[in-house]
């Protein structure tokens, strides 16, 4: 994985919530594993592979924005699992999409001091 990879990830999940919402079917999601940041392919990257940029200053912000990120796609999730399809797409347009686009201009800038950075 590499942090375009991460990205392109991460904005599919809005296409798969909207899927899940609009129970179009094809998603099979369950608010406590979309809750779940180690959970995704990006999660278990950063906490692995990843964590070879710990010491830049984006580092945490990025795994922080990560978990609110999927904090936003659980409630989206427990929203349709309580058959509030309204209220799920909501928050799909709200907070999910807010925290979707931090977490991509985390990523964007952990990728910038990565380069910067002399890694052994």
């Amino acid at each position: 994985m590499n942090f375009d990879d991460a990205m392109a990830a991460h904005v599919i999940w809005k296409i798969r919530l909207a899927r899940l919402i609009e129970n179009a079917g094809g998603e099979d999601f369950d608010s406590i594993a979309a809750g779940d940041a180690g959970l995704c392919a990006f999660g278990k990257w950063i906490r692995g592979e990843g964590a070879q940029y710990r010491t830049t200053p984006a580092y945490e912000d990025v795994v922080r924005k990560h978990a609110h990120f999927h904090a936003c796609a659980a409630e989206v999730v427990r929203k349709v699992e309580q058959g509030d399809r309204a209220a799920a797409m909501k928050a799909l347009n709200g907070a999910f999409e807010a925290a979707s686009r931090q977490l991509v201009n985390a990523v964007v800038e952990l990728k910038t001091e990565a380069r910067q950075v002399s890694l052994p």
